[in-house]
């Protein structure tokens, strides 16, 4: 198995370079053509980027390995899990992708049993490629990553989301804790991507109250291997999720 998730995690990399090439060629596009946007919902929208780069990510993993199973943002779920799933979120980050902002990423990760045990997060404006594999650590690039294990370069920063499916309240009770206690606070649009900054020490801590398991299956598996705070638990429909260095994690839980 160990030899299996390693073929799958080099994979993984490469697939996620590649999906992050299409999806920047759509950008470019959007730019001088348009594309065709329909809308989803309050600050959720889909286009035809969103549709072609996780069809390219999941017609890729059916090839080479048709017994896992696959969650996509855009497809849902399909195949089998007994091996393991493949969670998908193509371009994490839409409505920055469609503002023709830098901030967004392709997002894939790996689950055994239920657990990330494959993370792979690319930034295609920036070639940053974030990843991580179970027990072998986590890495930008060629660079492996660790977060600060103490408190004296505590520096304040905390990335925040915000889902209109949770009630405004508690975002504004996060938001007014960390500034009471000093720390800024930033509101960047793309999950994946800020969980990976937390890993690269460009924050230091994400928390959101409701997110989707395509938006941070990949970042846990990073921030583990990072040996940040990760605590993620289910809520009615998704997930309340919380990252940071160890000395953030009781003042963001709150």
């Amino acid at each position: 198995m160990n030899n299996d998730l390693q073929q799958r995690y080099t994979f993984a990399c490469q697939l996620a370079k590649e999906a992050g090439a299409l999806a920047h060629s759509y950008q470019i596009k959007l730019v001088e053509e348009g594309l065709d946007i329909d809308v989803k919902g309050l600050q959720d929208f889909v286009s035809v980027a969103d549709k072609e780069t996780e069809n390219f990510i999941r017609q890729q993993l059916i090839h080479h390995y048709p017994q896992d199973g696959f969650l996509g943002e855009e497809s849902g779920e399909s195949g089998s899990s007994g091996t393991g799933t493949w969670v998908v979120d193509p371009i994490d980050g839409t409505t920055n992708f469609l503002r023709q902002q830098p901030m967004w990423c392709v997002s894939i990760a790996y689950m055994v049993d239920g657990e990330p045990v494959i993370g792979v997060i690319y930034d295609p404006c920036h070639d940053e490629l974030f990843s991580a594999q179970a027990e072998k650590g986590a890495w930008l690039n060629d660079r492996p990553l660790e977060v600060n294990q103490g408190d004296n370069a505590l520096v304040g920063l905390v990335n925040l989301g915000y889902s209109a499916k949770m009630p405004l309240e508690n975002y504004l009770a996060t938001m007014t804790r960390l500034l009471e206690h000093g720390i800024e606070h930033r509101r960047h649009g793309s999950a994946a991507l800020g969980l990976a900054h937390v890993a690269a020490g460009r924050f230091d801590g994400y928390r959101e109250d409701f997110i989707n398991a395509w938006d941070i299956m990949a970042g846990i598996a990073i921030l583990r291997e990072a040996k940040a705070d990760v605590s993620f638990n289910h809520v009615e429909g998704g997930y309340a999720i919380q990252a940071s260095i160890p000395a953030l994690s009781d003042l963001l839980k709150g």
